[in-house]
């Protein structure tokens, strides 16, 4: 795990954990690298220590699995003090044993890897895209708790830390000594070189500017006053960002106002206490749960069916080349598939490879892309009108208009050029996945691949499997998605599936308030302090609302009971009369919102309070009770999921909430969020709204009869 090598008074202590494709901090790591530097430390010998890396990276962070075992029972947050202490304690010795000690990282540093690295005294990074260097712990809910929040700020200032440490923004090694965090960046080949001369030319002091006598920091500490105004700000935006429902930015502000200005050691522990707080809060262990665990199991793709030889695409059809088309397309031949992009002429095929074509030189024009991989990019896209062009195709993806009939009419007609062991998937958002293999001569063949807009930047693909659809099909599909270096979750076949279930109901409910007479303000407002990025009426107008009019009455043909009546009285009228209007949404400029050329979008009130006329006398409830609303109408659809057989991973239900339609995050995911209630608590809620408000929030019967039985999604 450490090779200790010493040459000319210098010793090398190189970090290599097996089994690892990169290194993270571990505790086992932690003790033989102080048991391996103290033991270089003692030895008179040496004179000088580089600390690097045998893999390409330096080190990724810390292991995520320790930090949930920091929550475990029994485990109070003095204990997770004194475990964070483990590495912090490891850095700060590094720091103040005597010797210089360089730090020469081959490639990427994160999180703890970071916190390492500023730890050392003098820093060199291989000048490879490779080398990122940040602290992402906010993303998880976490701050940096091995020195991070206080190093930083003392190499560089607190101006340029907080962006780096709130925004869990990482750097290029360019970008990084520009900043200040290395003083040196060069090829990879001569890294363990530089790292030696700097050593040899006596460049390295052994203390830390902090450590010395009369120590400032740069550009002043929390009471000058350019800093002051910059902490009001700063404050301000955090909390309009999160609305207090992410803990760690104000934990990492609090961590850095007050670290600064005491000393380095009483700073360090300040940390460690925060640190502690935060990990052991459901925040993170929401975050690490989802957006790790659940997230890593799903690019694993431990769903693949397993005996399955694992398989590419090297051809991919594409029907239906608009603008979902147009994303599959993209991001497949970027991922170094040859794809045939075909429409009902050549003519509409050709401007949607155009389409392609303006996308990837806007990516050229603000420098994220060269000329020549925009070349090879497009050279691989072949715009098509005749169907004789998906000869040879492994795979083609519909992505035509949701039409149960003319979707059974491509299918057809593309399976009369595919070789018998093609996979042809449909794109559809809502459309069961077992009546449009009806048109389909080998329905074993047949799988649903649900991707998200803008598919460049959606990260999901919800994978739904039909009652023939065979595991062949399904691993090869799930095989395809990590080619395109997507995330899948898979679920069942059932109307609109899980994604769009869930999110119909989020919009179903902020216009069921509407109707209830309810200010749209107050609406959107209480939608975007939930956490969700957008209020349920913008979100029908990005949508689109005659799509919307579509799905209401597709659901509603599917939908029984008392509970459904109740979920479709008022909606539905209010989705026909704004479809009567065509008004559209966003598309149109005309939807609840008004579009105005030269001005931002703005709710359109006459029009939203023509509705409210005809509808229910008002019902001006409490902030926190819209909110609920907006939260409980989404869990107990995801519970309805579940409950109806479409899911059944808890995991895979919060990723899918999370990438698919912006579940806020701190819940960790539908699951957890019920398991954070507490399944009866969460069950008996539900039954006060449905007496209050109306039966569409009755829970189903599978949840009525885990009551009391200590069911939880997550099991324990």
């Amino acid at each position: 795990m450490i090779t200790t090598t010493i040459d000319e008074r210098i010793a090398v202590l190189t970090i290599d954990m097996p089994g690892r494709s990169m290194n993270v901090l571990t505790q086992a790591l932690a003790e033989k690298l102080r048991a391996a530097f103290d033991a270089v430390i003692d030895d008179d010998a040496v004179g000088g220590i580089i600390i690097t890396s045998g893999k390409s990276s330096f080190v990724a962070g810390a292991d995520l699995a320790q930090m949930a075992a920091f929550a475990a029972p029994g485990v109070d947050s003095n204990e997770a003090a004194r475990r964070i202490a483990l590495f912090g304690d490891l850095f700060r010795h590094i720091e103040t044993a005597g010797k210089p000690v360089v730090g020469a990282a081959p490639g990427l540093a994160l999180g703890g890897g970071l916190e390492l690295l500023l730890a050392t005294h003098y820093r060199v990074v291989a000048d490879v895209p490779s080398a990122k260097l940040g602290f992402p712990e906010v993303k998880l809910g976490l701050l940096p708790g091995a020195g991070g929040t206080q190093r930083l700020p003392r190499l560089v200032g607190i101006v340029k830390s907080l962006p780096l440490l709130i925004d869990g923004r990482d750097l290029s090694a360019a970008a990084a000594r520009q900043t200040g965090l290395v003083h040196e960046v060069v090829p990879s080949e001569r890294l363990l070189e530089v790292a030696r001369q700097a050593l040899i030319d006596g460049k390295v002091d052994p203390v830390a500017p902090w450590d010395r006598k009369g120590y400032r920091v740069p550009g002043g500490d929390s009471y000058t006053p350019a800093n002051s105004a910059l902490w009001a700000a700063t404050n301000a935006t955090s909390h309009a960002r999160t609305h207090g429902n992410y803990p760690a930015p104000h934990a990492i502000l609090r961590a850095v106002y007050e670290g600064t200005k005491l000393p380095i050691d009483k700073a360090l522990k300040l940390e460690q206490k925060l640190f502690a707080t935060l990990v052991q809060g459901r925040t993170a262990q929401n975050l690490i749960s989802s957006m790790f665990f659940a997230k890593q199991d799903a690019d694993k793709l431990v769903r693949r069916p397993a005996g399955i030889p694992s398989s590419c695409v090297r051809k991919l059809g594409i029907l239906g080349s608009g603008f979902m088309g147009a994303g599959i397309a993209q991001v497949s031949a970027q991922a170094g598939i040859d794809v045939v992009l075909l429409d009902r002429t050549q003519e509409i095929a050709d401007a949607g490879r155009a389409g392609i074509a303006a996308s990837l030189q806007a990516d050229v024009d603000k420098g994220k892309l060269s000329v020549e991989v925009r070349d090879a990019l497009l050279a691989r896209i072949t715009a098509a009108g005749s169907y004789a062009a998906f000869e040879g195709c492994d795979l083609v993806i519909e992505a035509v208009i949701e039409d149960v009939e003319v979707k059974r009419q491509v299918t057809a007609q593309t399976e009369a050029v595919l070789g018998q062991h093609a996979i042809f998937a449909t794109n559809t958002s809502a459309l069961p996945i077992d009546g449009l293999a009806e048109g389909s001569k080998r329905p074993e063949n047949f799988i649903g691949l649900h991707f998200f807009s803008p598919v460049p930047r959606m990260a999901l693909v919800e994978v739904i499997v039909g009652a023939k659809t065979s595991p062949e099909t399904l691993a090869r599909s799930l095989d395809y998605i990590r080619q395109i270096r997507k995330t899948p979750i898979v679920v069942n076949d059932g109307y609109g599936f899980y994604t769009t279930r869930c999110v119909d109901a989020y919009i179903r409910e902020g216009i069921r308030l509407l109707a209830d007479g309810v200010d749209p303000v107050r609406i959107e407002n209480a939608g975007v302090a939930l956490g969700m990025p957008v209020g349920p009426l913008a979100l029908a107008d990005e949508v689109g609302l005659d799509v919307l009019h579509h799905i209401s009455h597709f659901f509603r043909s599917k939908e029984k009971g008392a509970w459904a009546d109740d979920r479709h009285e008022h909606v539905n009228a209010v989705i026909d009369k704004v479809v009567e209007l065509k008004r559209f949404g966003r598309k149109r400029c005309a939807g609840f919102y008004a579009y105005p050329e030269a001005a931002p979008k703005h709710l359109d009130l006459p029009i939203l309070r023509s509705f409210a006329d005809t509808l229910p006398e008002a019902r001006q409830s409490e902030q926190a009770a819209i909110r609920e609303r907006l939260l409980y109408a989404q869990l107990l659809e995801a519970a309805r999921c579940w409950s109806d057989g479409v899911t059944n991973d808890a995991g895979e239900m919060d990723l899918g909430a999370i990438l698919g339609w912006a579940f806020p995050s701190y819940l960790g995911g539908p699951a957890s969020a019920i398991d954070d209630i507490g399944f009866d608590r969460f069950v008996a809620r539900c039954a006060e709204l449905a007496s209050e408000l109306g039966p569409r929030f009755t829970v189903p019967a599978q949840l009525s009869e885990a009551v009391g039985t200590g069911y939880r999604f997550h099991r324990a």
